[in-house]
Order: structure tokens, then sequence, then C-alpha cells
């Protein structure tokens, strides 16, 4: 064996006395593992160059080992796990000791040295959009909530984005915000039909050859047939280039909650930081919590475009341990620099869980399967009551972002747009921005907004779990080509992801096919493995009603994966629709998709001027 190949490791019987002595927190991330023949592979790794020769099924082991944890918490996983070390614990502690020594494990403590190097940022100034379709009673609860806030001053500007495709709902819309004008200190712009399309002649007047990508993206007309929930988003981000970003659904009312379930400290790519509570009614559930002495939109603006080290410094009142890292993921804590700038800010939720169905519950971590388990009322009523806290018991930062009831965005970084239609916009737009800004982080905050629909919104247990898929599944393909080493900029990010929709958009029909066949064969198997682990969770916890919901799920999803899907399955696609026709138009959307990212930075450059003409003219403050 020559020295460029490192050395060689397999399981193997240790002397009696071997132990793990350092109790140091170590795992096993950003490496390169290279298949060399049936009885070796390579393992590269990425950050100090360390390669060595192991057995594959030390390889094998190595993968389930992504989390920090001590070399003998990670032996007994193994133990527990892999069938070649049943009772031989102390031959996995000496393995990983042996990959430790020659490199290749990375170590918390390493990490949190890093994120300890201070870096401080000037923040830009905020600017608050509330969002709102065809609901004028919940606009109207809102801005009467508004109204409580004492700290509005400290934005830069307020604005109602109306996406109402009922007339009499804008007009209605338009006098509420008039009314608040009427009363308030602090006016609001309301950002309606006719303000909108103000802004895209404003826009193309600018950029004319940039038309028809300008229309995909904010042009209402364009979309007539489907629901534009990522359209108001980026007529939002329109109005805020340079700026701090505060978006609120109509739906809240702006009162902190703090998280019920409380956990002092941070974490940085922790699991099972987000826990629920269930409630019977309303009245239990604000007697159960308690009120922040901040407002959500302060409280977002408090750490939204800091760098992490310092937030993480004034979250945690003083240095990031190394220990803090225990159990969380070793390849997110390692993406994250000190200068890494906090992108996205979210909350929990109190009230109505927003999830698009019932069965959210059944796959949440140990402790909250355990409350629900034990709620009085049942745990079919507990997830059809939909009156939940939902949230982070402390202070969490990731890389994938999803909406919040309030998310903060910092437009001042090349954010990229949200795709205008359909469900799973957020989805998408998070998996974007991770490949847009590979060392991005995204902050939740462990306290929530209530969210109470006006709406009268109806679940049952009793329907379908497995979803006929949604946008959010062209995530996992923008997420697989992420590359947090890459060294390049957001602007060339944003190009690549820009060419690679053009590719997909002149796929061929059966091409398409598998592809969306395979994305949701994946999404339902790896629901079928967590259904699986939590039916030994409910049988642990002794809940019948638990177990017997968990078995039906199983069911379902085995049945789900032995018939080929459709994509006419997915939620909002025309009944009458083929599906040539749904692919042709995939491709269309897929090429007006592509060429619009490839437009959007000259669109932003131009909006600065464009949305500043509209607010400095007020005409967009109805009174």
């Amino acid at each position: 064996m020559t020295e460029d190949t490192g050395s060689s490791i397999s399981f193997y019987t240790p002397d009696a006395d071997d132990k793990d002595a350092s109790g140091a927190l170590v795992a096993f991330s950003d490496c390169e593992i290279i298949e060399i023949n049936l009885e070796m592979v390579m393992v590269i790794n990425r950050q100090n160059g360390n390669q060595l020769i192991i057995s594959p099924q030390v390889a094998e082991g190595l993968k389930t080992c992504t989390s920090f944890k001590t070399i003998a918490a990670h032996a007994q996983h193994l133990t527990n796990t892999r069938s070649e070390l049943k009772g031989q614990e102390s031959m996995a502690v000496s393995a990983l000791e042996q990959l430790d020594t020659a490199g290749i494990l990375l170590h918390a403590s390493d990490i949190s040295a890093r994120l300890a190097q201070e870096s401080v940022r000037e923040l830009p100034p905020t600017r608050v959009f509330i969002t709102t379709c065809d609901r004028p009673a919940a606009l109207e609860r809102l801005l009467q909530s508004m109204r409580q806030v004492k700290e509005l001053a400290q934005h830069d500007n307020l604005f109602v984005v109306d996406d109402s495709r009922d007339s009499e709902n804008r007009d209605a819309n338009r006098e509420l915000v008039g009314g608040f004008n009427r009363t308030s200190a602090r006016e609001i712009h309301y950002i309606g039909a006719s303000e909108q399309q103000a802004l895209i002649e404003g826009l193309i007047v600018r950029l004319p050859e940039r038309e028809r990508d300008i229309r995909f993206l904010l042009d209402a007309g364009v979309w007539q047939d489907f629901a534009t929930f990522g359209r108001a988003r980026n007529v939002c981000l329109m109005f805020s280039v340079g700026y701090r970003t505060l978006m609120i659904d109509d739906d809240v009312l702006l009162e902190s909650i703090l998280s019920p379930i409380a956990e002092k400290g941070v974490s940085v790519g922790a699991s099972g930081v987000r826990q629920a509570g269930f409630f019977e009614s309303k009245d239990e559930m604000f007697s159960a919590v308690k009120r922040a002495d901040f407002d959500p939109l302060s409280g977002h603006a408090r750490f939204l475009g800091s760098h992490l080290s310092s937030a993480l410094k004034e979250l945690n009142e003083g240095g990031f341990a190394a220990e803090q890292l225990q159990d969380c993921s070793a390849s997110i804590a390692n993406a994250f620099g000190p200068e890494s700038p906090i992108l996205v800010t979210q909350n929990g939720t109190l009230g109505d869980p927003g999830t698009g169905s019932v069965h959210w519950g059944v796959t949440l971590d140990y402790a909250s399967l355990r409350r629900l388990a034990q709620e009085p009322q049942g745990v079919r009523a507990a997830l059809e009551n939909r009156l939940v806290w939902l949230g982070c018991t402390r202070a969490n930062f990731f890389k994938l972002s999803v909406i919040s009831q309030i998310t903060g965005l910092d437009n001042s970084y090349l954010l990229p747009p949200y795709f205008p239609v359909f469900r799973g916009e957020d989805m998408l737009f998070g998996a974007m921005l991770l490949s847009v800004y590979p060392n991005g982080a995204v902050l939740e905050y462990p306290w929530g907004v209530p969210h109470l629909p006006v709406d009268q919104r109806s679940f049952s247990v009793d329907d379908a779990f497995a979803s006929g898929g949604h946008l959010g599944q062209v995530s996992e393909w923008i997420g697989s080509s992420v590359d947090p080493q890459s060294g390049a900029t957001p602007e060339q990010n944003l190009s690549r992801l820009s060419l690679e929709l053009e590719r997909v958009s002149v796929r061929s029909d059966e091409r398409l096919r598998l592809d969306f066949r395979a994305s949701l064969a994946r999404s339902h198997a790896a629901l079928l493995g967590l259904y699986a682990d939590r039916c030994f969770t409910a049988e642990e916890l002794k809940s019948p009603e638990l177990q017997e919901l968990l078995d039906r799920g199983l069911k379902e999803y085995n049945q789900t994966l032995a018939s080929p899907s459709s994509p006419l399955e997915i939620d909002g696609i025309p009944e009458a629709m083929t599906e040539a026709q749904f692919f042709s138009q995939f491709r269309e959307m897929a090429h007006g998709f592509a060429a619009a990212l490839a437009s959007w930075p000259a669109v932003r450059d131009v909006a600065t001027e464009v949305s500043q003409d509209l607010v400095n003219s007020r005409e967009m403050i109805p009174l």
C-alpha cells in the first residue's frame, strides 16, 4: 500500500482496554466515498484532504453517522443497526477511533470555533407586506391587531398586496386600508390590480425586451386559471429590493406567543426542535400560552439579515459551545461560516397549523406524539380540531426554508423569484434560495403568532394520506445539485438554475412522466419508512387510536407505491386536462420560468426605481 492512498481500516476485535476517552462530538460529513472493488472503498475528507481505505461495510455504517455524537454513542447506534456488529460495540468504538485519528471525522469543536469568529453587518431597513386574497374579514381583523403594534414607525413602509379575484372584495380591501389610514399615524400603501399593473408597465418601459419574463412573474392576467400564491409574493419582492421584507398572511394576529415548550440556548441544524402541543378549545389554547413583550414584526427584524456569528452570540448570551451541536446535522452545521447571512426568518404557529392535510401530526417527533397520544379529546379530535402550538422549542438555524404565517426575507441580497402559481411555491423558493446561497442561513424563532383562518376549513383523519404531488417536488431536483464549496457567485448560481430549467423544458413526455413518478415514489417511500418507525412509537405509547391511523397510512402508501402515479393527480390541475396537455404546459412553464430567472437580476435593478416612484407619488395611499 502506497503512502498516497492512506491507511486501511475494517471492523476488527480490539484490545479489551480500548475505549472512547475523549467524549468529543464527531460526525461523518463532507467526505467523498469512492468504490475501488468489492473489498475496499476510499474515503476522502473534503475539508482537510485526508484519505483512508476502508471496507464497504464500514462505509455503509458511516453514512448513518451524520449527526454530532460521541464515538461511544455512534458505536452504540452502529451495533443496534448493523448486523455485522451485533454485540460488538467495542469493535465499532475502535474503528471509529481509527477514523478519527486519520482525520476523517468532523469535530463539533471545529464548527463552534469557526462560528465564534465575530462578524457584524449593518442591517438595511424593513418593509412590511400583508398579502390578501378575497378575505376582507380576515384583513379587517389583521389591521385591527396592527393598530396595537407600537413600533410601526421603525419600518420604512407598510403595504397591502391584494390578489383578490372578486372586484367587490378588492373594493372592500381598499376601503379597509383607507379606514386604517384615516385613523392611524402610520399609513399603509394599497397595491391592488391597477397599482400592480402600473408596476408591470413601469418595468416594461425600462426593459421592453424582458416583457414576457416580467409578465410571467407578475401579471395576474397570464394566470387567470390558476391560484397565484407566488405571484403576489413576487410583487412584494419588487417593492422591497434593497430592503428586508416582512410578509404577513392575512389570517393572523400580530401578537408574539412564546413557545409553551421552551428550552434554553440555540441549535444549529438540530432535529426534533420543532414540537407540537394540542388543545381542545381556543380558550384552553390561549390560557396555556404566554405573550411576549415584543410584536412579531420587531421580533423578525431583530436578526433578519444579520451574520450568523453575531446572532448566535446574542441569542446564546455568549459563545457557542461545541456541546450545543450534539445530535445536530453535521452537514448543515459545516456549511455555515461566521459571515453566513440570515436570509430567512420564520416563526411558530398557535391555532391552525396551516398544513394542507390533517395527517401532519403523526409524523412528529416522539415527545409531540406522546402529547398527541395522551390528549383527553383523542387523536382524531386533536388532529381535526386544528388547535395547536407548532414551533421551535429554542432558536434553530438550518438551511431549507418553508413559509410561515409571517416570513422575513432579506431582499437586499439577490433572492430568486417565486414560481407564480400552484401550492408548494414556498418549498421551491426555499430550494432555489439554498442553491443560490449554499452558505446562507434560515432562523426559526422560538415564538409564534396566532393563526386563525376566518374561512371554514374541514379536515378529516379519514382523508387520503398520499398526495398526488405538488410543486415542491422540484425542490428535490434542485437540492441535489447544491454545492456549499463551489465558490460560485449568487448570479452564477441563479444562471445555472435557469440553464437547468431550460434543459428540463425540452424533455420528452415519457422522460417527464418517469421523472415525476420517480420523484413522487421517493417521497412516498420516505413517508412509508417514517410511518413504519412511528408505528413502534405508537406501540410503545400504548395508543390504539394512533396505531390504527398509522397502520392505515402504511397500507395506503404501500398501495400507492404499487400503482403508477399520474401528474393529473396534482392538486389544482384542471379535470379535463390530458397527460399530453399537462406535459406540454409543464414544458412551457419551465421554459418561461427559466427565461424569467435569467432576466430576474435586470428586473430587480429597475424595480428599485419603479417601485420607489410609485411609493413617492402617494397614489397608493387610500384615505
